[in-house]
């Protein structure tokens, strides 16, 4: 059955199949094949089946009338040594026999088409873990290309879309159109005339209603999908921005947007779930309609015996037959449903498959001792440029930062900062010139010496487990002690207010941190960088969200690391960098002067400018 009229469509559609096809390695192909060969043998035990059926029906009348069967039941029966055996005897032995073949093609089909749907759900289990793996080891470019619920989809319901509802029902469809032909030709053998009517009959049915369904289905399986994203994008969007929604007054219309979209998605749900039953209510009328009309003609134009058994054969070949049809119909729309968010996932995973970097989920070393490590940094000639900027987010930098050093990186927003404390942290790579810490590439220092580098973002997440959990976060239970814990939290100054929690170390933070105060999470955010005991830490205005007292404590605690390990800080508050060893001044994506407090005061008028309004 053609999955399109419109070449253009049909095209794309084929091209989708291939490419869903490519995600299975060869291995996993060549097994797919032998089982979709096992289920066209399953075909014949069917066709077999229904021809002794076909011969017990005209038997039966036969018997009845006390006649002796035509040439060529008598034919049949002897080469089944059949032809000795009484009247009842006869019966008994194709009855069961034709019971017994319907019921085994039954049970393996139900076996075989469960172990490719387990087989390919499985497969797509890994693929999602291996994309995961790949995604995770890509550029933060790559990453932000697509929104989160964009990603989420593609790695999740996206890949079972294309391994179950793409290739699992595309295994199984094959197997029922092999039925179908297997079925026909053996009728046809039987009686021309029940065959062509059948054929005409079941083959105009499936592909009246395929054609009037398939660009429904499609269309319904894109605004699932995009519904679905649409949905989920608004809920994140009103939660994260809950109190700037309570003092504008737009809870009211997240509420509308979100209920509209999710009015829309119910709809579209129940649409694609009513799909199935308008072809089941079609096919089974025309059953019975089918039923009628040849059981009238033969009667008419045949004697008894021919009739009966033509009708044996048919009702038995339309119990097999329209079910069959019904799957192909509704696996083809299923396919067409399929297809519509399909191509966003295939082209999201082979994105990710061009890399062919994952990471190694084997045992890690977490004594946190990194020998041979120095936190020194070595940018030369460094030149970057965002793909949707013409101009360099920065051009030309050159920095060396010695091991032990403190050193604060300012300037007004847009200078250039974050990017330059991205390419430190390995999440982009430079376009020009290298960046090396330890004398190696950033990646590389960071996957010889796990640990060693430690990051405190402006921004801290809190994830949804206790202070232990997101101290330790992406460590195993095991690593995280009550030692190293409060050895984290007493640097962080947050001990006092984990000591007074009910369940100490152990304490839910809430969703997202809403247990604790914005404070509160930012010191959470330092012990956790300070969990590894590293040797270079970078602090992205990492003391924004603290008041005066406790930023004059943290600030000791990261000077108090002076000498024994080197900071980064990005800072716009100029008394947290006054006793830096180094500050660094950049503006428009150049660093304009290096030197310790005073010395950039006196070469950059506006960061003096900055220190006099400071009162410093």
């Amino acid at each position: 059955m053609s999955l399109s009229s419109n070449p253009k469509t049909k095209s794309k559609a084929e091209s989708v199949l291939r490419r869903s096809i490519r995600i299975l390695s060869r291995s996993d192909r060549r097994k797919i094949l032998i089982v979709i060969g096992v289920q066209i043998f399953l075909g014949i035990l069917d066709l077999l089946a229904v021809m002794f059926v076909g011969i017990l029906g005209a038997l039966a009348v036969n018997g009845i009338q006390s006649r002796s069967p035509g040439d060529r039941v008598s034919s049949v029966l002897k080469y089944l040594n059949l032809d000795l055996l009484q009247f009842q005897l006869q019966v008994g032995v194709l009855g069961i026999t034709a019971a017994f073949l319907m019921i085994l093609r039954t049970l393996l089909s139900v076996y075989f088409s469960r172990k490719v749907l387990f087989f390919l759900s499985r497969r797509g289990a890994q693929l999602s873990a291996k994309l995961v793996s790949r995604l995770l080891s890509q550029s933060l470019l790559v990453i932000q290309e697509r929104t989160t619920q964009q990603m989420l989809y593609g790695l999740t319901n996206g890949v079972a879309t294309i391994t179950l509802g793409v290739l699992g029902t595309a295994v199984n469809l094959i197997a029922d159109v092999s039925l179908l032909i297997i079925m026909s030709a053996g009728l046809f053998i039987v009686d021309f005339t029940v065959a062509m009517s059948t054929f005409l009959m079941f083959a105009s049915i499936g592909l009246a209603l395929y054609y009037l369904m398939h660009k429904r289905a499609q269309a319904l399986g894109v605004a699932d999908a995009k519904l679905s994203i649409a949905s989920n994008e608004k809920i994140v969007e009103v939660l994260e921005s809950y109190r700037e929604s309570v003092v504008r007054n737009r809870r009211g219309y997240y509420s509308g947007e979100i209920g509209q979209l999710r009015f829309s998605l119910a709809d579209t749900l129940a649409r694609i779930s009513f799909l199935p039953n308008i072809s089941k209510y079609v096919i089974e009328t025309s059953v019975i309609l089918g039923t009628l009309v040849i059981c009238a003609i033969q009667f008419i134009i045949t004697d008894a015996a021919h009739a009966i058994a033509v009708l044996a054969v048919f009702l038995t070949a339309g119990t097999r037959i329209a079910p069959a049809v019904m799957r192909v119909q509704q696996g083809a729309i299923q396919i067409r449903g399929s297809l519509g968010s399909a191509s966003p996932t295939l082209d999201l995973i082979e994105n990710l498959n061009a890399s062919s970097e994952t990471f190694d989920n084997g045992s890690e070393n977490f004594s946190f001792d990194y020998g041979t490590f120095e936190p020194s940094i070595s940018i030369k000639d460094v030149s970057f440029k965002y793909s949707s900027n013409s101009q360099f987010a920065l051009q030309g930098i050159s920095l060396e930062i010695k091991p032990g050093q403190q050193v604060a990186i300012v300037g007004s927003s847009g200078a250039g900062k974050t990017t330059l404390v991205d390419l430190l942290l390995g999440v982009i790579t430079p376009d020009v010139g290298e960046v090396k810490i330890s004398g190696v590439p950033v990646l590389e220092a960071i996957s010889n010496w796990s640990g060693a580098i430690s990051y405190v973002p402006q921004d801290i997440r809190i994830a949804n487990g206790s202070i232990r959990e997101n101290v330790g976060l992406g460590y195993p239970r095991e690593v995280a002690t009550d030692e190293r814990v409060i050895k984290s939290l007493e640097v962080a100054h947050l001990m006092e207010v984990v000591g007074e929690l009910e369940n100490g170390l152990d304490s839910s933070t809430g969703e997202k941190g809403s247990k604790l105060s914005g404070g509160q999470r930012q010191r959470l955010g330092i012990a956790r960088a300070l969990f590894t005991s590293p040797k270079l830490i970078v602090f992205d205005e990492a003391t924004s969200a603290l008041d005066g007292e406790t930023e004059a404590l943290i600030a000791d605690s990261i000077h108090s690391l002076k000498g024994s390990v080197t900071v980064v800080m990005i800072a716009h508050r100029l008394s947290t960098v006054r006793e830096s060893d180094l500050v660094v001044y950049m503006d428009s994506g150049s660093i304009q002067a290096v030197g310790d407090f005073e010395t950039v005061r006196k070469a950059v008028p506006n960061f003096d400018k900055q220190a006099k309004l400071m009162g410093l």
